[in-house]
């Protein structure tokens, strides 16, 4: 007897810390998703929502949990009760029914009115016309990115010179050809809002950086609008919040925060086609007028890896002056895989979950070629015959494989050491 009810004291005494643990385990500082550290307006109106809620709704569990306790211990049976002793009843003490009946709906009024002021200002947009150059050329620009979730990767397309509707992307795989196509990291300028247009080729994801704002839908055949706001440079991680599917922990996206002049120059970056390996001129423009013309027995392995670009992944993906949409004899399936033209310009690959660069600056190598290996292997895909999805396995052979990851670092400016510092994935 003595045995159990040590037993039970210890379970008991155990409780508050298993239950201090596991509030503790959501304070972790530095995390990648931190929900607590806002960094834009946005996040900020979200933070100050929900900063007094839990305040009240810790008052209240105390409260609750210690007038339980209490009258536990104060109303206990003991052996030496009367048989027909009750504790002292409190029904029909209205002015004790009315306090537990006001109090609570006072405080769901309260939470109801922060949370609508709340949902307005985190949807409420402003024009913000910024001045940015394309292609030399000022144009006022109020910040917009298209947002498209697709098993299992973000894709955002930028529109400079051309106002972009919710009617024009009610295709999703048959969208306006944008003026910058990137996937995985999208990148912002500081201090701009930017609106976003968030959607879906496929199934349902929900589109969410934390430290900016909440999170949104992307639904297919759907538009919905949302914002972001940086106040910082910085790397801003996020992470598809709806299951989607086998690879739905392993669909992430990263924005990228920069100064006005920083995000000129990597706007002018993008906007210039990535240089054709010399000995693989002739090659390209027989390509595209529908020709062949071999490659010399001396070429290059960049040659070779454009060589076999054409041959293995010209239907899905996009590579500027090499298969683009200009190219009346391209096949690809629109949307189906990420635009490659600047490659070497994104910190991430395969979703955002491998790092195209070791944190020593060096290309990943290993991970870029184990990907293309054998993409399952890295990244849990599925497909069917109707409906591809995530990258498939080739079947490419070691020295293929080797030749495409020397073109693909071809594509595209290398970042600063500081920025792949700052994006490495640590997966």
């Amino acid at each position: 007897m003595a045995d159990t009810r040590r037993t039970r004291t210890r379970r008991v005494l155990l409780l508050p810390v298993v239950v201090l643990g596991l509030l503790l385990a959501g304070c972790a500082e530095d995390a990648p998703l931190d929900t607590l550290d806002p960094q834009g307006p946005a996040a900020n109106d979200i933070h100050n929502l929900v900063l007094p809620v839990f305040a009240v709704a810790g008052v209240i569990l105390v409260l609750v949990v210690g007038a339980v306790v209490w009258l536990g211990i104060r109303n206990r049976v003991r052996d030496d009760d009367p048989d027909d002793e009750f504790p002292e009843q409190i029904h029909g003490n209205n002015a004790l029914e009315l306090g537990w009946t006001i109090a609570p709906a006072a405080i769901m009024a309260a939470v109801a009115v922060g949370t609508v002021a709340t949902h307005i200002a985190i949807n409420d947009t402003e024009a913000n016309a910024m001045v940015v150059e394309v292609d030399g050329t000022p144009t006022d620009w109020e910040p917009k990115v298209v947002v498209v979730g697709q098993q299992w990767w973000w894709e955002f397309r930028y529109y400079f010179d051309q106002e972009i509707t919710s009617d024009d992307l009610r295709d999703q795989r048959n969208l306006p050809p944008a003026d910058i196509v990137t996937s995985g990291q999208m990148v912002v300028p500081v201090g701009e809002e930017v609106e976003l247009f968030v959607t879906s080729r496929d199934v349902i994801h929900s589109f969410w950086i934390p430290g900016l704002n909440g999170k949104r839908d992307a639904v297919p055949n759907r538009v919905h609008p949302w914002k972001l706001e940086a106040d910082d440079a910085g790397v801003y991680f996020g992470q598809c919040t709806e299951f989607c599917g086998l690879s739905h922990a392993r669909m992430r996206m990263q924005v990228i925060a920069m100064e006005g002049g920083d995000f000129q120059t990597w706007i002018d970056e993008q906007m210039t086609a990535p240089a054709v390996p010399g000995d693989a001129e002739e090659f390209v423009a027989a390509y595209r007028d529908g020709e062949s013309v071999p490659l010399s027995e001396d070429a290059s392995a960049e040659a070779r890896g454009l060589e076999a670009f054409t041959v293995q992944c010209a239907s899905c993906h996009l590579v500027d002056g090499v298969n683009d949409l200009t190219y009346a004899g391209a096949n690809q399936a629109s949307g189906a895989a990420p635009d490659l033209t600047h490659f070497a310009s994104r910190t991430t690959v395969a979703g955002g979950i491998l790092d195209t660069y070791l944190a020593d600056g060096s290309l990943n190598r290993d991970d870029l070629e184990a990907w293309l290996r054998n993409p399952d292997e890295v990244k849990s895909n599925a497909s069917t015959e109707a409906i591809p999805r995530g990258m498939p396995n080739l079947q490419l052979s070691e020295r293929t494989i080797d030749d495409l990851v020397a073109y693909l670092a071809t594509l595209g400016e290398r970042p600063s050491d500081e920025m792949i510092q700052a994006t490495q994935t640590d997966d």
